[in-house]
């Protein structure tokens, strides 16, 4: 059995949907148990850790071999918290990691080493090709985002009362040059007000917000704050979101979605005038509804959470071990 950890900690942000959503997928699959320890617990062992990570190794994960424990944790970020007390034990350690941005690459390494993580999973491929012979012999491979498409919707364009929306941290370049062209011709334009400020504050507004919403502006962070994300251009679950809801998605296409994809599915942003654009997109937005429902359809068939977990089992699960016809209940669509 796979011992799936479930965050003890409790907290909750909208990001963290990504984690639960992978998660449910992960369950559906009768080789995955969860376990959850408790908030007191997960403190006291991390504590715990901070006394022991001067000596390395006296945490008992080099015996993993020869345990049957398998433990497996999804992540934000590489916060050991949320992975105690389990990675205290002697087992086999497996993490995806979502954000592996090169300001986190030494917490990485260190969560790696100390605790004899066995497969390290990346989204980002950049990331796991920089970090993959720094961190042998666990083996690092690149897993990208998925989404479950189950858990959005989509309303027909006449239905759509959103014009424009950038979710997530806000291209302050971009905003300056749209703001007040947009308001002037009466266009609902929804954006982050101020840092930190969440757009849809809950789960239930945020699924509806993209559904209503017609252009949706997606561009990696290594555009928008180089500062943190440095050469790393990630195919996130923002783009993924946005095609699942139906919108038309306006920015920029990391080479990995059209690598995945095969094609590129986001119309490109001319920053020249970019408010002539999106007017443009606005006015002709039924003209592209066959791209519209080219990227739902690429995401659904190949791109889902099911997807991604199938590709992980064939590292984590000992060959001969697959489950039988039916056992393995992962939603596809």
């Amino acid at each position: 059995m796979m011992q799936l950890l479930l965050d003890p900690l409790g907290e909750y942000h909208v990001s963290l949907d990504t984690v639960a959503e992978f998660q449910r997928a992960m369950l559906r699959d009768v080789r995955v148990q969860p376990v959850q320890a408790n908030r007191f617990v997960a403190k006291v062992a991390h504590r715990l850790w901070r006394m022991l990570k001067v000596n390395p190794r006296r945490i008992p994960g080099e015996r993993a071999a020869d345990t049957g424990r398998d433990y497996f944790v999804t992540l934000m970020s590489p916060d050991i918290r949320r992975c105690m007390p389990y990675f205290l034990l002697p087992g086999r350690k497996s993490v995806y990691l979502l954000d592996a941005w090169p300001d986190t690459y030494g917490d990485i390494k260190e969560l790696v080493r100390t605790f004899s993580v066995q497969h390290l999973f990346l989204s980002s491929s950049i990331a796991a090709r920089k970090l993959r012979e720094e961190l042998a012999p666990c083996e690092v491979s690149w897993v990208p985002e998925a989404i479950e498409p189950e858990s959005y919707t989509s309303l027909p364009s006449t239905r759509k009362d959103i014009d424009v929306l950038q979710l997530g941290r806000r291209y302050d370049r971009l905003h300056e040059m749209l703001l007040a062209p947009l308001a002037e011709r009466g266009k609902v334009y929804l954006y982050e007000k101020e840092k930190h400020h969440i757009v849809f504050p809950t789960r239930e507004e945020f699924v509806d917000g993209l559904a209503r919403t017609k252009i949706s502006i997606c561009i990696p962070s290594s555009i928008t704050h180089p500062e943190q994300s440095g050469d790393i251009e990630v195919l996130s679950m923002r783009y993924l979101q946005s095609m699942t809801s139906k919108c038309l998605v306006l920015g920029h296409a990391p080479v990995e979605l059209v690598s995945l994809f095969g094609y590129n599915p986001v119309v490109e942003l001319d920053m020249a005038d970019p408010v002539q654009q999106i007017l443009s997109l606005l006015d002709t937005f039924t003209d592209y509804s066959a791209l519209i429902e080219r990227n739902y359809e690429t995401v659904t068939k190949h791109h889902t959470w099911h997807h991604r977990w199938t590709a992980i089992c064939e590292k984590v699960f000992p060959a001969g071990t697959q489950p039988a016809d039916g056992e393995m209940m992962l939603s596809q669509q």
